[in-house]
């Protein structure tokens, strides 16, 4: 055979299986069974507090028979978080609330993570949703250690926390996030246009540290279809030194932002959903993959379908889900964790996400 008709042919077979394997349906995926029991329900007085579930992040399953894992829980209600228990198909708040900051303002808290012994949160450096006015106090990132002595009640001991703006600093020298830093959400309803000036604000609500690494994903701005993330390290912005800022821009569709993300054994996960032009019914939620450094494309390995979710109406206003938590994860599929916004106690639903 002619060896250049040998190459058309080698060529149409490689396009070919690339068309295929980009035609296999995204498959859509029903939780493994109803809301998850949260019992006793988080300590908050309020139930809007209770309805704002925003993060989590969750240690290994613990040694001995039911101990589960524990797992942080974060509000973008008030300043304070709270740990539970997810095991035997309940989630199990216990301990007193952990005060996150020492501010009086509500820090917005929207992602957590942990990592290397460390519990991160970060707030969502982004201004008011409704007024468009500056929010000071979401421009932080704390970090500290979390023990649990053996005690009955079980408590929660905090040490270690620092807080720092840092991130908001290195954000307003990067040349695409400065003129959206302390711009109006959305499509800027609330502001006047000399603080919209078209560009839409910021809105970080995914946490991950990973490979000493801290990732910032973002809600807002999408432009372009173009999600951004921005990555430093961890000890580094915490305690001085050269960060290494880098910023990412994923490719994920138009009105698509990142709601959450976690680490993975060698990559990280991504909850995808609305920017912040909201979708209202026509919402949809995804779970992707995504690999630092190899592409700026992620693989999105299921669609949420969470309608009709029989969580109880007593106190539910929505369900949009906002935090993210790998519950176990082989060589095929990764086991996770959704909570939600909207819905006391966040919800909790169990998927199965095949690789």
């Amino acid at each position: 055979m002619n060896p250049a008709c040998l190459v058309v042919i080698v060529v149409g077979l490689v396009m070919l299986a690339g068309q295929r394997a980009q035609a296999v349906p995204v498959p859509a995926l029903r939780p493994l069974g109803p809301a998850l029991e949260v019992s006793p329900p988080f300590a908050f007085d309020k139930k809007k507090t209770r309805r704002s579930a925003s993060g989590i992040a969750c240690a290994p399953a613990s040694a001995g028979a039911g101990a589960g894992q524990r797992c942080l829980v974060v509000f973008d209600e008030g300043t304070k978080a709270q740990f539970a228990r997810l095991v035997a198909g309940r989630l199990q708040p216990f301990g007193t609330l952990i005060e996150l900051s020492d501010a009086a303002a509500e820090i917005d808290a929207e992602g957590a993570a942990l990592a290397g012994g460390f519990y991160y949160v970060t707030g969502s450096h982004s201004v008011k949703r409704e007024s468009c006015k500056s929010n000071p106090a979401s421009r932080v990132v704390i970090r500290f250690r979390a023990t649990v002595p053996a005690a009955s009640p079980p408590r929660v001991e905090v040490s270690e926390r620092l807080s720092t703006t840092r991130l908001w600093d290195l954000m307003r020298e990067d040349p695409y996030l400065r003129p959206h830093v302390d711009a109006c959400l959305g499509n800027g309803e609330g502001g006047s246009p000399a603080q919209m000036q078209g560009r839409p604000g910021i809105n970080i609500e995914g946490l991950a540290v990973a490979g000493g690494r801290l990732y910032a994903g973002f809600r807002g701005p999408s432009e372009g279809g173009l999600a951004p993330v921005f990555s430093v390290d961890a000890k580094a912005l915490f305690e001085g030194g050269d960060a290494q800022p880098r910023l990412d821009r994923l490719d994920l569709g138009q009105r698509i932002g990142i709601r959450d993300m976690v680490a993975a054994r060698n990559s990280i996960l991504l909850l995808l959903g609305p920017d912040d032009h909201e979708a209202g019914v026509n919402a949809v939620w995804k779970v992707a993959e995504w690999k630092p450094g190899a592409t700026a494309k992620p693989q999105v390995l299921a669609v949420l379908d969470v309608r009709k979710q029989d969580i109880g109406k007593a106190c539910f206003e929505a369900l949009k889900p906002e935090a993210l938590a790998i519950v176990d994860e082989s060589s095929k599929h990764f086991r996770v964790v959704v909570l939600s916004d909207g819905v006391c106690d966040g919800g909790p639903l169990i998927f199965d996400v095949s690789k």
